[in-house]
């Protein structure tokens, strides 16, 4: 018999029957779950951060003409300091 062979004639003594059991089955029978040591971060426990709210109650509302202009400013600036050096030269 070669050390290669898939189909011993006996199994070990050490190896065990294995076999899946449903949650709500062990659930049933009064088997408590096993909780193993987490490590790491898990986004689910966080609790969710507070945004800042007024007295009044009511969040401030942002303004969405004074966001689009501002955005079309920067990028003027940005278009007119790539400009500069070509300019120069």
């Amino acid at each position: 018999m070669s050390k290669r062979d898939s189909k011993p004639d006996q199994k070990p003594a050490t190896e065990a029957e294995l076999s899946l059991e449903d949650t709500l089955a062990r659930r049933m029978r009064g088997v408590a779950a096993k909780r193993t040591a987490v490590s790491g971060y898990n986004p689910y426990d966080a609790e969710p951060t507070a945004k800042p709210v007024s007295p009044d109650g009511k969040r401030k509302r942002t303004d969405l003409r004074k966001l689009s202009e501002w955005i079309r400013l920067k990028r003027e600036v940005e278009q007119l300091n790539q400009d500069a050096p070509k300019k120069k030269t």
